[in-house]
C-alpha cells in the first residue's frame, strides 16, 4: 500500500492545491491520499482562520477523489487535534503517526519545489527522509536544475526524492487573502465549495498586518 500525505495551512485552499496535489498523486499513484490541515505549522504565524473552517474547506479535495492517482482522499484533522491539546505540528510527527496506523505502508510525503531548499531546516530532516519518500512538485516554471542539485545533496543516491513534473499555477494563499480583502474577484482561483465557506463566514474580509518572520525554533532532543 503507498499512501501520499499532502499537508499545508490551506488557508484557504486553492486551485494550485489541487493542481500540485494531482502532479504528486501522478507521479507515485497512491492507494490513498491523505490531505492534513495544519494546527499551528512551527515556521508560521498561527492562522486567523478557525482550524474547523479551514479543515471544513479541504473537503474540497474529495472532489479529486477517482481521478487518475487518487483513488482514495482522507482529510484528517490529527494535526489540528494536535495543536488543540497544546502540541506543536511537526511533519515527522505526523509521519511517525501514520507508520504505526499504517505500518506495512510506503509514505510519500508531498512538497512544494521552495521548500526542498529549505528542508535541511526542518525539524529531524533525516527522519522525515527515513520514513517518506519526498515527491517535490515545482511551484515555478524553469526551477528543473536548481531542484535537482538540491536533491542530489539531500539524496545522493537517488532513491528518496522524487520530481513531480506540473505545469505551476501562480497562485499563492496569502495573495489570494489580501485580494479577498480587496474586494477582488477570485472564483477563478478557488473551488466552489471554498467560495462558499468564504461567503458563509465572511472570511477575508480585513487586510492583515504585515506578517513577521517566525524563526523555527525546534524542541530540546
Amino acid at each position: 500500500m503507498k499512501i501520499l500525505l499532502y499537508g499545508g495551512t490551506f488557508d484557504p485552499p486553492h486551485n494550485g492545491h489541487l493542481n500540485n496535489l494531482r502532479a504528486a498523486a501522478g507521479r507515485v499513484m497512491p492507494d490513498l491520499v491523505v490531505v492534513m490541515p495544519a494546527g499551528v505549522p512551527p515556521h508560521k504565524a498561527a492562522s486567523a482562520t478557525p482550524a474547523a473552517l479551514r479543515l471544513e474547506m479541504c473537503r474540497c479535495f474529495a472532489a479529486l477523489e477517482g481521478a487518475p492517482g487518487l483513488p482514495r482522499i482522507a482529510v484528517s484533522d490529527w494535526e489540528i487535534r494536535q495543536a488543540a491539546d497544546g502540541r506543536r505540528n511537526y511533519t515527522v510527527l505526523t509521519l511517525e503517526m501514520l507508520a504505526r496506523t499504517y505500518p506495512d505502508a510506503v509514505l510519500y510525503l508531498a512538497v512544494g519545489s521552495d521548500m526542498l531548499e529549505s528542508f535541511r531546516a526542518w525539524y529531524r530532516w533525516q527522519d522525515i527522509l527515513r520514513l517518506a519518500r519526498l515527491v517535490v512538485v515545482s511551484r515555478q516554471i524553469g526551477d528543473d536544475a536548481a531542484l535537482h542539485a538540491a536533491a542530489r545533496q539531500l539524496d545522493p543516491e537517488g532513491s528518496r526524492i522524487l520530481l513531480a513534473p506540473v505545469e505551476a499555477l501562480p497562485m499563492a494563499s496569502s495573495e489570494l487573502r489580501r485580494r479577498l480583502a480587496a474586494g477582488q474577484d477570485c472564483s477563478r482561483d478557488l473551488p466552489a465549495s471554498v467560495r462558499q465557506v468564504i461567503r458563509r463566514e465572511g472570511l477575508y474580509t480585513a487586510p492583515e498586518p504585515p506578517e513577521q518572520p517566525r524563526r523555527c525554533l525546534h524542541p530540546e532532543p
